[in-house]
């Protein structure tokens, strides 16, 4: 339950990071917005670890290099939610985000990345992403 509940919160600030975004990127630039919500994003989370005491940071080696640079995929992600919020809005954006989010996901876990178990992927899987399509479609027309 408890990891529902923080499900449910990254997407309502996913939401709201969103609209800042795009609020941010009209004012000075998207990749300045960008650059902007990584950098506070960054101070916010080091504070918080330096607030908990947490010192599990310096396990840092531990983990393999090319899992290191998975905060850079963050700078694409802001510039496409950015320019996507400006050209469609918050909830046809939101919409297609969860769509892709699920998509690539279950492509994935098919093929078994990242050390995941290969998963058989059934018929009423697939269907629920094109009824999620067919509800984009809902809200774009």
């Amino acid at each position: 339950m408890k990891g529902i509940i923080y499900a449910c919160l990254a997407g309502a600030f996913l939401t709201l990071q969103g609209v800042a975004n795009a609020f941010i990127g009209e004012r000075i630039g998207t990749w300045q917005a960008a650059a902007l919500t990584q950098g506070t994003g960054f101070v916010a989370a080091m504070l918080l670890v330096w607030l908990a005491r947490d010192r599990s940071w310096r396990n840092l080696r531990q983990v393999k290099p090319v899992y290191r640079f998975g905060g850079a995929f963050a700078a694409f992600i802001l510039f496409s939610n950015i320019t996507a919020f400006h050209q469609n809005g918050a909830a046809l954006t939101v919409s297609a985000v969860l769509i892709a989010q699920i998509t690539v996901t279950l492509v994935m876990e098919k093929i078994g990345w990242f050390g995941t178990a290969p998963l058989r992927l059934r018929t009423s899987q697939w269907a629920g992403i094109g009824f999620m399509v067919i509800g984009i479609l809902c809200l774009t027309f």
